[in-house]
């Protein structure tokens, strides 16, 4: 299209953009206490959190992470590529490089935060796989499961 220009995304800091500003309490006498890193995530994942009785603390993308402050780290999934989100993946190490042993749970974006975190490297797939169903193997059963795909 003549004069219209298309921005690389990617480029641009979007968990910045999505991300709360401020620390928010939800069910504050919960537990066990999650903290949840912002990377744009749905409220129905707090919600999820809360009907199951937990106390979810929810901090934005770049939240300096005390081990002493949770009983388990949510990573919420969010938009753009991780290599923008270097202040989570260095918080993340601190967290990890610390005595305390605690559950981690990353979805979509944050689940790359954390391979990243711990020396992985991401990329973008030349297509993604999304709106059709695919085949996994179970390698200790050899079970095959139908699985949902939504990524690239």
């Amino acid at each position: 299209f003549p004069g219209l220009e298309f921005k690389d995304q990617n480029q641009r800091n979007l968990v910045d953009e999505v991300s709360i500003k401020k620390p928010v309490t939800y069910n504050a006498k919960g537990s066990p206490r999650i903290c949840a890193i912002d990377c744009g995530l749905k409220l129905n994942q707090i919600r999820c959190f809360v009907e199951r009785g937990a106390r979810v603390d929810l901090v934005p993308w770049d939240h300096q992470l005390n081990a002493n402050d949770f009983d388990g780290l949510f990573l919420s999934n969010g938009p753009g590529d991780p290599v923008m989100c270097q202040k989570t993946v260095k918080n993340i190490q601190k967290f990890l490089a610390s005595q305390k042993t605690k559950p981690v749970f990353g979805i979509c974006l944050g689940h790359q935060l954390l391979a990243t975190a711990v020396g992985c490297k991401t990329y973008k797939m030349k297509y993604g796989n999304r709106g059709h169903n695919l085949p996994a193997l179970h390698h200790g059963t050899n079970r095959c499961y139908m699985t949902s795909q939504n990524h690239g």
